[in-house]
């Protein structure tokens, strides 16, 4: 898995330059790692240039929390997820609700066997 992509600094969502003012790359695991992070923190139709990309915020925070179970939230965070080709499988996800906030610790498979594992809060 060689694909690259221009590092986004997780924190300010921005673009990282180096001491050149060159754009930082990253490869591999790391851009795999990046997508994820990026297709939890995107909620579903809020990029009009690909409205699936995303993960359907709106079937969870808007939803009565009495209506919706943690498997049926759980499923939601797997298809966002498996929206990264390089993904083989999700063995673990975690939830956590704060405030009107929530807080998703996943651990991933690659198709190379690599393993991620990630804490989002959106």
């Amino acid at each position: 898995m060689n694909d690259m992509t221009l590092l986004i600094d997780p924190e300010k969502r921005d673009l990282v330059f180096d001491n050149d003012g060159i754009f930082k790359k990253i490869y591999g695991v790391d851009t795999v790692a990046q997508n994820i992070r990026h297709v939890l923190l995107t909620w579903k139709n809020e990029f009009f240039a690909d409205e699936e990309h995303g993960t359907d915020y709106e079937r969870i925070m808007g939803a009565n929390q009495n209506e919706i179970d943690e498997d049926e939230v759980k499923e939601i965070i797997r298809e966002a997820v498996f929206q990264e080709p390089y993904v083989l499988r999700v063995e673990m996800v975690e939830i956590t609700y704060k405030n009107r906030s929530i807080t998703v610790w996943i651990h991933v498979v690659l198709t190379d066997e690599e393993k991620i594992t990630l804490e989002v809060t959106v």
